[in-house]
């Protein structure tokens, strides 16, 4: 990593050339070249804390001075304990630190500390050293001496900066604050002499005025804080939404900046004949003749067995360490590894320099002054067979089969003896995988049975590293969370049984493999059984904001480079038979520099797809956003399923010993994830009682639920509990757990599930007495009134039940919940049968789901003795909602009372999901002929 000097986010940045260099604080007056700034102590108790910020950089004779003045009022306790503590950087090998004022105003009286002797302490504290960072800066710091709330600080200081890299070269980038920053007097100064050849450039969206000329120097001033900041898009390219600096510099081209740079890379690479890094490039040699692996391996060399360590001591900042001094310490930055990384090519006859990047906004570069603060990074260029390879000695991971990846850096400058411009970094498609995903999903046992799946994930590139860490460290608890995570967030219900990570050093590949259990991938929706098979379509996004005038002109910038391939079969069940894709099998499209690729096809009872997409490092232009915008879309929409045939078997239609038959792995999978599971880990026990739920081992589910409830209790536990011991006729122990649910979230709705079950009990005056006492609202009248007419009905008080419901149409008469609960009421107790039809059909017509509504009007129809207007309304709620009990059981009744043996297909359908049909229904009178 190159690190410039200096720099916070309101201070200057400023580099230089020979000067002398000092470990000690000076104490001076202000300097003869400073322009200083005297504001009247009456007038600075007034406006913004920050009274003055003044910045002023005089570059001359190759040296760099940097002089900061400011004033902040101490306006609160917060701001006292702040500014108490007055501290400066810099670098010792490569000028001084200066103070020339520091002083209390206090009542329009100036107090100067420095007069009464207080002294910076000077403190060489590595700040950055966990991040691998030893810069040599030193801290000169102090607490102020009785600095009270109402004061004024106000401190001026300099800084001589000469860097030994640069010979007689200079720099200074200044950032420019802008509004709504405030401050009573702001403003940046830069000057040099006359006849020096200095450019300057401010920007981005910068307004500069020219400089002047005063006493033999040019001055050039701009007053901050600058105008108000336009917001940028967060997907415009960095060149718009960087900060707003002032760079100004010596160096006259790219190619000026590179020659000059240049000299101390190529001395640093040479290498003493016979010494250990020739031997190390002679024994790569021995390895293999063909070029690209042999700069594979130096990379891998120099990656694996070099630590990182910014040395910035003693002009490390922009010097760098010789490479074979690099070899003996075993640690270096990045201007030290690729220093060694080019002594091994170089030694091997492979074409290779170093050249300089950023990691942050390398798209503005061409638009930027030359100036070495412009790059935070160095790697190298290595030239094989007309092809670039840029090879990073800080990154990981690097093989033979991946290093053709361009890094995002947009541009580099190569350092050449004769200078060099700078040169794009142009993205080619990457030739590895970033993930390559394999996934195998039996779902043989139903498309609405839990499906066993296996997947495999192999991470290429930089990001198999951390496996290698993860397989040496075999740490159990890491594992654990990877399971976890993956389980749960690829499938819904995912528990993963076994799992699996190891990490190819000769390929650089880390893999995941594991198998789990988890809900069936099939859904139910407008009458089909489909499973969506498309991966990528559905992540083809591309909606850039561009309606603000100062946007329109901007392009979009687009990630990259990166490339992902998915695959992903299917085993169907019954062999497959009758399964059909549905949408684009396959695809081949692109949109904003990403393609995206698909193949599909179902054969011998399995579905097998193929996707790949290839993302690319670039922008699109604003003339090109709406044709992007438009195949974004499309893809969007070239979706893809699996559709079941209209003949497939449900759950609720197998037999108990087929449907233990084909759920049997399931079982044993999620048993095998309950007993591994830590004590406190009660997710693995959810997911199976949610599975022993669907598949109506109701007694299971208990079970399950109570051993999480014993120690986690939660509202929503109690009433799944409560609601498998209605199933299994436990009413008694179903109200324990529903009032339990309601002492920890005291909801109405839970309070009228618990009326109801007291009304079957018997105990109808204790359902009345617990809703009379409920605080209900305006919008929970529908639910009380519903729920009150139930418990009436129940307890026999049936004209009592109607007449609240239809006290309560009253006054919302296009309720379709309340037209329902009426339409229910009737068909249930036979009452009012004579308008009820027209009841029902309106609510039908009112609802969003009418599968509900059909079936109350159903049981009206059936009450009327009207069986073939019952049934077509129970066949168009069950194909609405296949399996909805109410439906089955009556449809049962009916067609076993039309003499058709289907009617005990149907019945046991309904009983086998909600066994407590028989009970309730013969509340009211309605049972299957025996």
């Amino acid at each position: 990593m190159l690190r410039f000097a200096g720099a916070s986010a309101i201070a200057m940045f400023a580099i230089s050339a020979p000067a002398f260099a000092g470990e000690a604080v000076l104490y001076e007056p202000v300097p003869d070249w400073v322009e200083p700034v005297e504001l009247d102590a009456a007038t600075i108790a007034d406006g913004p804390s920050e009274q003055l910020f003044d910045w002023q950089h005089r570059l001359e004779g190759g040296v760099v001075r940097t002089y900061n003045d400011r004033i902040v009022r101490i306006d609160n306790p917060e701001a006292l304990t702040t500014e108490g503590t007055v501290k400066f950087d810099w670098s010792p090998d490569k000028g001084d630190l200066h103070i020339h004022r520091f002083e209390i105003i206090r009542d329009g009286a100036v107090i100067d500390l420095v007069k009464q002797g207080v002294k910076f302490d000077v403190i060489r504290r590595e700040e950055n050293l966990e991040r691998r960072l030893l810069d040599g800066r030193l801290t000169a710091t102090v607490a102020v001496p009785g600095l009270k709330e109402g004061d004024m600080l106000r401190v001026a200081h300099s800084t001589t900066l000469s860097d030994q890299a640069l010979g007689e070269e200079m720099q200074v980038v200044q950032y420019l604050p802008p509004a709504p920053w405030r401050v009573g007097v702001g403003r940046a100064i830069v000057s040099w002499p006359v006849g020096e050849t200095i450019s300057w450039k401010a920007g981005p969206f910068v307004d500069m005025p020219q400089p002047q000329v005063r006493d033999g120097y040019q001055y050039l001033e701009i007053g901050v804080p600058i105008a108000k900041r336009e917001d940028m898009p967060a997907d415009a390219p960095t060149r718009f939404r960087a900060a707003p600096l002032l760079r100004v510099g010596s160096f006259e081209s790219w190619q000026d900046l590179s020659a000059v740079m240049e000299p101390h890379f190529t001395s640093a690479a040479n290498l003493t004949p016979g010494g250990e890094v020739e031997a190390l490039a002679n024994e790569i040699m021995a390895q293999s003749n063909d070029p690209r692996t042999r700069a594979a391996l130096a990379t891998q060399l120099v990656q694996d067995e070099v630590s990182y360590l910014l040395d910035g001591l003693d002009g490390g900042n922009y010097l760098p360490q010789a490479a074979e001094d690099t070899w003996a310490k075993r640690y270096g930055d990045c201007k030290a590894k690729s220093v060694l990384l080019l002594s091994l090519l170089q030694h091997m006859g492979i074409d290779a320099n170093v050249v300089l990047v950023s990691t942050r906004g390398g798209d503005a570069m061409p638009e930027l002054l030359p100036l070495p603060a412009n790059f935070d990074h160095m790697i190298v260029r290595a030239t094989i067979g007309g092809t670039a390879y840029w090879l990073d000695g800080t990154s990981t991971a690097t093989r033979v089969g991946n290093m053709g990846e361009v890094p995002p850096f947009y541009y580099a400058l190569p350092l050449l003896a004769g200078g060099s411009d700078l040169v794009p970094m142009t993205d080619r498609p990457l030739d590895h995988y970033d993930i390559a995903m394999t996934m195998t999903l039996d779902q043989t046992a139903g498309v609405d049975l839990p499906m066993l799946f296996e997947m495999r994930f192999d991470f290429g590139g930089p990001a198999s590293a951390q496996f290698e860490r993860i397989v040496d460290e075999n740490d159990p608890e890491t594992i654990k969370q990877i399971r976890s995570s993956f389980g749960q967030d690829q499938f819904t219900g995912g528990q993963v049984t076994d799992i699996s990570i190891t990490y190819d050093d000769e390929k650089a590949l880390g893999t995941i493999t594991l198998k789990g259990v988890a809900d069936a991938d099939f859904a139910f929706e407008d009458g089909k059984v489909t499973s969506d098979i498309g991966m990528a379509t559905g992540d083809a996004t591309f909606a850039p904001n561009r309606a603000r005038p100062a946007w329109r002109d901007i392009p979009v910038a687009t990630r990259g480079p990166g490339r992902n391939r998915y695959e992903v079969e299917i085993i169907l069940p019954d062999g497959g038979e009758g399964y059909q894709l549905v949408g684009s099998p396959e695809l081949d499209a692109s949109y904003a520099n990403t393609r995206i690729t698909r193949s599909a096809s179902v054969e011998g009872g399995r579905v097998k797809v193929v996707e790949e997409v290839t993302a690319g490092l670039g922008e699109v232009a604003v003339v090109d956003i709406p044709a992007a915008r438009r195949n974004a879309l499309q893809l969007s929409k070239a979706k893809l399923s699996v559709a079941a045939p209209g003949t497939v078997r449900w759950r609720w239609e197998l037999d108990d010993t087929e449907l233990r038959q084909r759920t049997a792995k399931a079982r044993a999978a999620y048993s095998e994830v309950v007993e591994e599971a830590e004590p406190d880990d009660f997710v693995p026990l959810m997911s199976r009682a949610a599975f022993l739920y669907s598949i109506y081992d109701y007694a299971g589910a208990v079970e399950d639920y109570s051993r999480i409830i014993e120690k986690e209790p939660t509202a929503d536990l109690h009433l799944i509990r409560a609601d498998s011991l209605v199933s299994l006729g436990r009413l008694d122990q179903a109200v324990e757990d529903i009032q339990a649910a309601y002492d920890l979230d005291p909801a109405n709705s839970t309070a009228y599930y618990q009326a109801q079950l007291l009304a079957r009990l018997g105990r109808s005056g204790e359902a009345i007495e617990l809703l009379d006492a409920l605080p209900v609202g305006d919008d929970d009248l529908d639910d009380f009134a519903d729920s009150r007419a139930t418990v009436l009905g129940i307890a026999g008080q049936v004209e009592s039940g109607l007449l609240l419901l239809e006290e309560r149409l009253v006054e919302k008469d296009d309720s379709s919940t309340l037209l329902n609960a009426d339409c229910w009421y009737r068909g249930l107790h036979k009452v009012a049968l004579d308008s009820a039809v027209d009841q029902c059909t309106r609510a039908v017509e009112r609802a969003q789901n009418p599968a509900g509504v059909l079936d109350s009007r159903a049981l009206v129809h059936y009450r009327m003795g009207n069986k073939d207007a019952a049934l077509a309304d129970l066949d168009a709620a069950l194909k609405l909602q296949p399996g909805l009990s109410n439906s089955l059981y009556l449809k049962g009744i009916i067609l076993l009372e039309q003499g058709k043996r289907e009617g005990r297909q149907a019945l046991d359908a309904a009983l086998r999901q909600t066994p407590e049909l028989k009970d309730y229904y013969a509340l009211f009178g309605i049972s299957p002929a025996s």
